[in-house]
């Protein structure tokens, strides 16, 4: 495994390596009553916000000094109980990957004026979206899942209107306790919780706004808008409702899919089983009676209504719409990227973490064609990984094929995130949301993510590199 992950890192040209955290300095504070109603700790606060932002100061160790200049950013910080127990939250934290998880919302959490031509904010949203869970939660020691719910959606405050904003004050919040009541779900099932997870997985886990970034023809070219709300799309104007609900799936869907998967029994005893059952059954193939494959030449030049919009058939990223298909049909509908779409979603309504990895070839037999596909994060062996099937196209056992490989990096560091770059064969906008390898065999990738790739080396492609 050693060896590939080597060959791997060679091929890319890439040395460095996720800097380790110190152990953080560890302060009990008390200035905070906590009240207990049957099993509900309530805390309630003993001093003022400026109190509070006091004491995060006073121990003159970053990110905490930082924090407290951040928190005072903030438009609407009233709340002083909010404020207590996000200053309890990092003060008292023992867990390394916690002071890690601060550390980069301090220093990805604040948006860039020079990425998009309207107002955006000045401060950081990714701590907004901190505060407004502390507003309606109480947290957890080393509350790692209320952080990474904080650092996945920052985005959507910088970029979104204000129903936008306001949507999402809610649903954060709503995606908080999904996530916990899941991990005791998971606990029940005898898999590993949610709350055992890496940073980076709980980051995956919890971005559910699906392949948003990923712009295949654009609106304006004569296949059609295959992905008419991309965020890359609102880099001038801010993100509306429509495009946010399109991209993001929501915690009633996520149940309602939970429900599915429980009445279908694809829970299995196991993590992998349970992967493989909704994968293998939703294989985006010609001769899968339960996908409905619509890039076919005699399909392209149809369009089909998503969310009162014509759009053309396929790359359509917006899962309620495929699952709302799935339960009149009983099968997918579009090609890889839908179902890559779907298939995610799925998987994260039980809590199995996901990312999105796309290949690119040119100049082969196989002609230039793309592929998009889930890896996952396999809690019982803490590596990511993906099925055969995913990780050999193209060309089945033929696998001697040069490709350029992209993972999607969650929006942690905002800065530059959306920023242009094209992508060689396609001309498809990347810029910092996706962490490239280009010129890599395919056996290469294959051999990489079948053997596992560490939670370690995720961190290092995806928030470091």
């Amino acid at each position: 495994m050693l060896i590939v992950a080597s060959a791997l890192l060679g091929a890319v040209g890439w040395q460095q390596f996720a800097p380790k955290p110190t152990s953080p300095t560890t302060i009990m504070i008390t200035p905070t009553v906590t009240t207990i109603t049957g099993t509900q700790k309530t805390v309630v606060a003993a001093g003022s916000v400026n109190y509070y932002l006091s004491l995060l100061e006073s121990n003159e160790t970053a990110p905490y000094v930082q924090l407290a200049k951040e928190l005072r950013k903030l438009p609407d910080l009233t709340n002083t109980t909010a404020v207590a127990k996000i200053t309890s939250l990092a003060l008292n934290a023992t867990n390394p990957e916690f002071k890690e998880a601060f550390e980069l919302m301090m220093k990805g959490g604040t948006p860039d004026q020079r990425d998009y031509q309207y107002q955006v904010p000045n401060y950081n949203t990714e701590l907004q979206v901190l505060y407004w869970l502390a507003c309606r939660n109480e947290f957890k020691k080393d509350d790692t899942l209320a952080l990474a719910i904080a650092m996945a959606n920052g985005l959507w405050v910088t970029m979104g209107n204000e129903e936008v904003k306001q949507t999402l004050r809610n649903e954060t919040n709503l995606l908080l306790t999904f996530f916990r009541d899941t991990n005791d779900f998971q606990s029940k099932m005898g898999w590993p919780p949610i709350e055992q997870y890496p940073l980076d997985a709980k980051i995956l886990l919890v971005w559910t706004g699906d392949n948003a970034l990923k712009v295949v023809h654009g609106p304006h070219t004569e296949v059609g808008a295959e992905a008419p709300h991309s965020i890359f799309e609102y880099t001038t104007q801010p993100v509306h409702l429509k495009a946010y609900r399109w991209n993001s799936v929501d915690t009633t869907t996520l149940r309602r899919m939970r429900a599915v998967m429980l009445q279908r029994q694809w829970v299995a005893s196991t993590i992998q089983s349970t992967y493989q059952r909704v994968e293998e059954y939703f294989l985006p193939s010609r001769s899968n009676p339960n996908w409905y494959y619509t890039a076919t030449p005699d399909r392209r030049g149809q369009l089909v209504a998503v969310d009162g919009e014509l759009v053309t058939p396929y790359v359509i990223h917006n899962a309620r719409f495929l699952f709302e298909y799935f339960l009149e049909t009983g099968m997918g509908f579009g090609v890889c990227d839908d179902q890559a779409t779907l298939v995610s979603a799925f998987l994260k309504s039980v809590g199995i973490p996901t990312n999105y990895v796309y290949k690119l070839w040119a100049g082969t037999p196989f002609g230039d064609a793309g592929h998009t596909f889930n890896i996952y994060y396999e809690g019982m062996s803490r590596l990511w990984t993906a099925n055969h099937w995913q990780l050999s196209t193209p060309g089945g056992t033929r696998m001697n094929v040069t490709i350029d490989f992209y993972l999607f990096r969650p929006p942690v560091t905002q800065g530059g995130y959306l920023r242009y770059v094209k992508e060689r064969f396609y001309g498809m906008p990347m810029g910092s949301a996706y962490c490239p390898m280009t010129n890599v065999p395919n056996l290469t990738i294959y051999n990489t993510f079948r053997q596992g790739v560490t939670s370690v080396q995720m961190k290092q492609w995806l928030l470091y590199s």
